[in-house]
């Protein structure tokens, strides 16, 4: 019989002693039983011989060495099969029952833990049944346990729960095949599919985190961040209102901007007195959402407590803009806010990385450790980040991603533009984010300029049961403000008729101002600057779309706000790229046909700030281009109904920018009543088809976890190219180098900590690299760039200065290359 006490968890670290960092780590991220009992009993399985010889250096371990599927099956044997032990577990959760899904669920967050959470309905592919847990592993087990009979289970189990003896049922031939064969989940029998697949989901995720900060050391983490979060949250209030009695009141937009910021401060603290915790703020284009939003924060946070900000934003050019904004606002907090995305830099872990070139001391790799750890598990007071990672992290089954679940309890979501979502999706995500709130202690502020449609299809019984604790967002303002005259900037000429590249043209050069004009496509972009270019100067047209580097396209922007505050005429072509989150203002914009929230958007450059005598003109037209109408290449199959939903909702051909409130909310109706509601097509993903609200139902944990927010791969094959910014960049010669160190440390069975430390200084390279990276999607007759380098990181490679231009970018010279 092995000694409890002297089993190890890793190699410097007693298995009990682990089991109870573990379990204290998660009581302090959940109050669930639930989680705490899978704390308990997720490394049991380290009590085979073989494990604790993988941990020993002099040893040599043979045969079956894992531990999470042994730790899953001693915990079925223990109390799926024993009646007086089952009381036992009740006690201990503090439930008066528990279901078959119950103990199904906690048998596969134990087996899973080191992986992702799996489907609980899977499909039977091949004809001889489908089974959660894998067969195979489940054969090993059975293998090793007939061998290894005197395994301490039962004194385990015992150490944390009185219970009966339960190890001669783990021999059984019949609970053996059970166990593999016949544990069938029954999506239907739950009292509430939605508060099922969440509870699990958050169990999973907190152990999870529990376990990596026990295992990595990483002591005090949560006590700390917590303390950080109070901390800021103390100042928080502060520091918004020195920066907002400095700004200037001189404008009448200005001291609108004020008054509707009051309105809704005003109207949440009545929203908060009757505990609503989702709240919706629809409020013009340029009313100052960014101060607002953060004002709002502020009073929820002064009336119920401290709490983590988790700021999202729908595309990266924005999340750079806010973060820029953040910091000026709460200058000498800057290492309580931390922006998380593709792009995004970390300045102390640089500082460190500079320290351990010259000094590699346990210490510093601990502290980049611990920091690469917060941010994998959005660990700061203030987070600014996407809508990506943070609608897949409520969604994902994924280890890595869960990991930040659970520092999304007790937190305040603001949430800009949120019509950006998939139009089908933006009524379930609010839905589906209301019943988080309220689980999890939480807040939502909900932004846009629009007017989405926030009611539950009243037709559709099943959504209705299925959200049945449902309420509409909480409104902090009136409409009305969309009908003040400074709110009414522009207006709108809808053409219906379609016209071409040349007719365009001729359009632009008629024209005796500056212009902004949006295309769909990048194909469309260039053929009509190449057009325009016959007409203009160099210095009057300027074209942008992805297919220049980011550091470029900023450049391209700052030449053309340029021109425009010197009164000097500058034709702009641009694809959709300029719609959100560039702040720039044209006396008139070009837009070819697209949904009314592109279209809305687009026209928020025009006459931005309310300074022309006259409203900006904003003229909407249907291109086409070679034999096609452009706006169905980039809106295909489905999506293609967004642009018929659009039509019906222009039931004119002229719109003031106040009249159309009533035209967003003609569309978003029709959305919910035309189109089937939470249903998805992941097209990239051999045209996956997602029923969220069936899929929940059967704890479709994987399928759902394949859910992406944005299609990347619809039109063409992905490639990645670095743009060298001048003849002394060497950065990707540095990334190649770095790589090759990593293979070295890997081959060498190098400490995980000093591979791990590399990895992380790629990762930062990577993101400091990212200004001059172009993401561009091939199509199979699309003539691929020079290379100036014949090797590539993964996927990335270097591109040819002959191949790239400042003036027209990345040289495919392909066809219908869309944004």
């Amino acid at each position: 019989m092995l000694n409890l006490e002297k089993l190890k968890s890793h190699p410097d670290k007693y298995l009990l002693d682990h089991i109870e960092g573990v379990r204290e780590n998660t009581k302090k991220l959940t109050d669930s039983r639930f989680a705490e009992l899978v704390a308990i009993f997720h490394d049991l399985g380290k009590i085979n011989p073989n494990f604790q010889d993988k941990l020993d250096t002099q040893k040599i371990s043979k045969g079956y060495a894992n531990h999470a599927y042994l730790s899953a099956y001693v915990f079925f044997c223990a109390f799926c099969c024993n009646r007086n032990n089952i009381k036992a577990l009740k006690q201990f959760l503090e439930v008066d029952e528990l279901t078959q899904n119950d103990l199904i669920a906690l048998n596969v967050a134990i087996a899973k833990h080191h992986g992702n959470l799996p489907d609980f309905t899977p499909i039977d592919y091949n004809g001889i049944g489908a089974s959660i847990l894998s067969k195979d592993e489940n054969f090993s087990l059975f293998e090793f346990i007939e061998k290894e009979q005197d395994l301490p289970t039962y004194d385990f189990v015992n150490h944390f729960i009185h219970i009966e003896d339960f190890r001669e049922l783990m021999f059984n031939p019949k609970i053996q095949q059970g166990y593999s064969e016949k544990i069938i989940f029954d999506g239907d029998k739950n009292k509430s599919a939605l508060d099922f697949f969440i509870n699990y989901q958050a169990v999973f995720a907190s152990v999870l985190q529990a376990d990596k900060a026990d295992a990595g050391k990483i002591v005090n983490f949560i006590d700390e961040q917590k303390n950080a979060i109070q901390i800021f949250s103390s100042c928080f209030n502060q520091k918004l209102d020195s920066y907002l009695i400095k700004l200037n009141q001189d404008t009448d937009l200005n001291k609108l901007r004020t008054k509707i910021r009051e309105e809704a401060v005003q109207n949440i603290k009545i929203g908060l007195k009757k505990n609503e915790q989702v709240f919706e703020l629809t409020a013009p284009t340029g009313s100052g959402k960014t101060l607002m939003l953060l004002s709002l924060a502020s009073e929820i946070m002064n009336t119920k407590g401290a709490k983590r900000i988790i700021y999202a934003l729908p595309f990266l050019s924005i999340t750079e803009q806010i973060e820029n904004e953040v910091l000026k606002i709460f200058e000498g907090y800057e290492n309580f806010i931390q922006r998380i995305d593709s792009k995004s830099e970390n300045k102390r872990f640089e500082e460190i990385q500079k320290e351990l070139d010259d000094n590699p001391t346990k210490e510093k790799i601990s502290e980049a450790n611990i920091l690469e750890f917060q941010e994998n598990t959005f660990a700061y007071p203030l987070i600014i980040t996407t809508f990506v990672r943070f609608f897949e992290t409520l969604l994902s089954n994924k280890n890595a991603e869960l990991l930040k679940l659970p520092n999304f309890s007790n937190c305040i979501f603001l949430l800009d533009e949120i019509q950006s979502l998939p139009p089908r999706l933006y009524g379930f995500f609010v839905a589906y984010l209301s019943h988080f709130c309220k689980k999890f202690g939480s807040y939502a502020i909900i932004s846009t300029a629009t007017q989405p449609n926030y009611e539950l299809p009243k037709e559709n019984l099943k959504v209705q049961r299925f959200f049945n604790k449902y309420s509409e967002p909480f409104p902090l303002l009136p409409r009305s403000y969309f009908n003040d005259n400074l709110f009414n900037r522009y207006q709108i000429e809808y053409n219906e008729d379609f016209i071409d590249l040349n007719a365009l043209r001729d359009w632009i050069i008629a024209e005796n101002q500056s212009i902004l004009v949006i295309l769909n496509t990048i194909e469309d972009t260039k053929d009509l600057y190449k057009l325009c270019k016959e007409e203009l100067n160099n210095d009057e047209v300027i074209l942008l779309n992805t297919h220049f580097t980011p550091r470029d396209r900023k450049l391209k922007i700052y030449l053309a706000k340029r021109r425009l505050r010197e009164d000097k005429k500058i034709i702009v072509i641009s694809t959709q790229l300029i719609e959100a989150g560039v702040d720039i203002d044209f006396p008139i914009v070009y837009r070819d046909f697209a949904t009314v929230s592109s279209i809305i958007q687009s026209a928020g450059r025009c006459n931005r700030n309310g300074k022309l005598p006259t409203l900006g003109k904003v003229k909407i037209f249907q291109l086409q281009n070679k034999g096609k109408i452009r706006s169905r290449l980039i809106y295909r199959g489905k999506d293609n109904e967004l642009i018929r939903l659009t039509k019906n909702s222009f039931t004119d051909t002229k719109y003031q920018e106040k009249d159309l409130l009533n035209v967003q909310k003609n569309f978003f109706n029709l959305i919910q009543s035309d189109l089937e509601w939470g249903k998805h097509t992941s097209i990239s993903n051999h045209n996956l088809e997602f029923d969220f609200l069936k899929d929940i139902t059967e704890c479709q944990y994987e399928k759902i976890g394949k859910f992406q927010l944005i299609d990347e791969k619809v039109f063409g094959e992905e490639k990645l190219y670095y743009v060298s910014k001048n003849k002394k960049d060497n950065s990707f010669n540095r990334l190649l180098k770095l790589n090759d160190e990593v293979m070295n440390l890997i081959h060498q069975n190098a400490d995980i900590s000093f591979i791990k430390l590399k990895r992380k200084i790629i990762e930062l390279l990577l993101r400091k690299m990212s200004q001059q990276i172009i993401k561009v999607r091939i199509k199979s007759e699309d003539k691929k760039p020079d290379l100036a380098d014949n090797r590539s990181y993964f996927d990335l490679f270097h591109i040819s200065s002959s191949s790239y231009s400042f003036e027209t970018g990345i040289d495919l010279k392909g066809n219908d290359c869309i944004m």
